[in-house]
């Protein structure tokens, strides 16, 4: 039994010593082997202007909703949104989306590159490939469209093209209102209508 207790204590005596040493050695070739760190090696994130978000005050992702007086719900979504510095009911957009539904059940989408929202006129000047779809059947571009959020209504100041229930149409302007549940859409200055008949 003594012999037994005396291998035991002189193993426990060598792992006091050799354990600890072969720790120290471990940790030795660690930082022997170990390369220097690259920055440039980081992993990639996204590429953001942090300075310029902080200076411009931008939006990522904005989502406006609101209803107007005549009772439609209005549903405004961008990619970007930048407030004017100067005046802070004014804001500039950029891909833009407006949904409008009356309270009769009839939709509009609005698309465009571009938006300014002025809080003091209570309106949105679209610009760039304006596209406006109606649950009517209606689609139809134009270089800016003019959306009334106080009161329900869109208008086109300038050319307007696209096709209709009826077939494809041009106008020099149009003018579209919605009103006691009903809308109202008006085409102005040189009216181009092709007619086609359904089969």
């Amino acid at each position: 039994m003594a012999v037994a207790d005396n291998a035991y204590s002189r193993f426990v005596q060598f792992a006091k010593i050799t354990l600890p040493l072969l720790a120290l050695a471990l940790l030795s070739t660690m930082f022997l082997f170990s390369r220097t760190i690259n920055p440039e090696d980081a992993i990639p994130f996204a590429e953001i202007d942090v300075e310029q978000i902080a200076r411009e005050q931008r939006l990522m992702a904005p989502k406006f909703s609101g209803v107007t007086s005549d009772g439609s719900t209005i549903t405004v979504t961008a990619e970007t949104a930048l407030p004017d510095m100067t005046n802070p009911r004014r804001m500039a957009a950029t891909e833009v989306s407006a949904e409008i539904v009356t309270t009769s059940g009839t939709q509009f989408m609005v698309m465009s590159q571009d938006a300014v929202y002025d809080g003091d006129t209570d309106s949105m000047d679209l610009t760039g490939d304006v596209r406006l779809t109606t649950s009517t059947g209606y689609v139809l571009r134009s270089d800016m469209l003019i959306a009334d959020l106080e009161r329900t209504g869109l208008v086109s100041p300038g050319p307007v093209s696209g096709s209709g229930p009826t077939g494809t149409l041009e106008a020099g302007r149009m003018e579209l209102t919605a009103t006691d549940g009903s809308q109202l859409l008006v085409l102005k200055n040189g009216v181009k209508l092709v007619y086609q008949p359904s089969n």
